[in-house]
């Protein structure tokens, strides 16, 4: 039955996609006696925690939660951040027992947060369904402990290895349901990178177009030459942030955000984002910028059309380290592979 409850929970969490970052998507189930009372997640940065609105969600429906256990997907916390401490709450409240999917990677919270539980008298667990709730934290954890945001990769391909037929031709190669995946991505990810030459020859929006989208990513131009200052393109026109790294002294519209940095290699860029607030980054193209950032690679989304180019251009003209294979699957006629690192098996 614990599984079962956290797996709820879980689900609860992932309600806050695109709402909570740089914060972790936590979600929380209250049970009495086998029979659930109400569920809560952490619903916006600066928000509730999910342990709160699953407490005041209960007491509104006038449940009696003295003596009930909670479930919730990460350690409560012991600190006063924008809200007050879950621990006091919970403990205020009269709880019975407090089950746990992960520790919180943050060091302020990490086995504070059940230590302080058990010291008041709770029963506390943790590591129910541990492997999905801290893939649920994967971009905090990253963000927590490096400072630096967590890196996923989006790459369309054909089957022999090409993202497009020739160089400066836009293809769209994958299914619509494969594209619904891939917003799906935009949706969770804080910000999305591409090139200069693929922001010229695409002119892409750069948007999450999709009902279940709850904003769009912050749109990031590697640009170092200072391109795209002299084209208008459509993403400068969209709301929301836009941020340009360049090594020029080019002029961009005055809604557009310039860095200007010399050295506009993957690790300078990415802890500039990190300094930023921005935990998390879908680099989606094109194939020069996929090759420089793929040694960097948290994650790997790579969709694969049912198609062969015999020749094109192919993101993998340098070495990177090994993938794996974590989950496979199919968006007819498409097949999605979600990659891990090997140093993480």
């Amino acid at each position: 039955m614990d599984e079962k409850f956290m797996e709820l929970a879980i689900e609860e969490a992932r309600k806050g996609e695109g709402l909570v970052n740089p914060n972790p998507l936590v979600g929380a189930v209250i049970v009495k006696n086998g029979k659930i009372l109400s569920t809560g997640y952490h619903e916006y940065f600066g928000g509730r925690h999910a342990e709160i609105v699953a407490i005041e969600n209960a007491k509104k429906m006038g449940y009696d939660i003295k003596g009930a256990e909670i479930y919730v997907t990460l350690e409560p916390c012991v600190h006063y951040g924008k809200t007050p401490p879950c621990t006091d709450r919970i403990i205020r409240e009269g709880f019975s027992a407090v089950y746990i999917g992960t520790l919180d990677p943050n060091p302020m919270v990490h086995g504070k947060g059940e230590e302080k539980l058990k010291n008041a008298g709770i029963c506390v667990k943790h590591g129910i369904l541990e492997v999905k709730a801290k893939e649920l934290i994967e971009v905090f954890a990253k963000y927590m402990k490096t400072k630096m945001p967590f890196v996923a990769l989006k790459l369309a391909m054909s089957l022999d290895g090409f993202i497009t037929s020739m160089r400066g031709k836009r293809e769209r190669i994958t299914s619509d349901r494969a594209r619904e995946k891939v917003h799906r991505l935009r949706n969770y990810y804080s910000a999305i990178m591409i090139g200069s030459k693929t922001a010229i020859s695409d002119d892409p929006l750069l948007t999450c177009r999709y009902s279940f989208c709850k904003r769009n990513p912050i749109r990031i131009i590697l640009d170092r030459s200072g391109k795209t200052a002299k084209v208008n393109l459509k993403l400068f026109a969209q709301e929301g942030r836009t941020i340009i790294f360049t090594s020029s002294n080019e002029r961009w519209p005055e809604n557009v955000e310039v860095i200007r940095k010399d050295d506009l290699s993957p690790e300078p860029i990415l802890k500039a984002l990190g300094k930023m607030g921005i935990d998390s980054v879908l680099v989606e193209g094109g194939a020069n910028v996929a090759s420089q950032f793929i040694n960097y690679a948290d994650k790997i989304h790579l969709f694969y059309a049912p198609i062969a180019f015999g020749n094109g251009l192919s993101p993998f003209d340098r070495k990177f380290k090994g993938f794996t294979t974590k989950r496979v699957e199919v968006y007819h006629p498409d097949i999605y592979w979600e990659l891990i690192p090997c140093s993480q098996v």
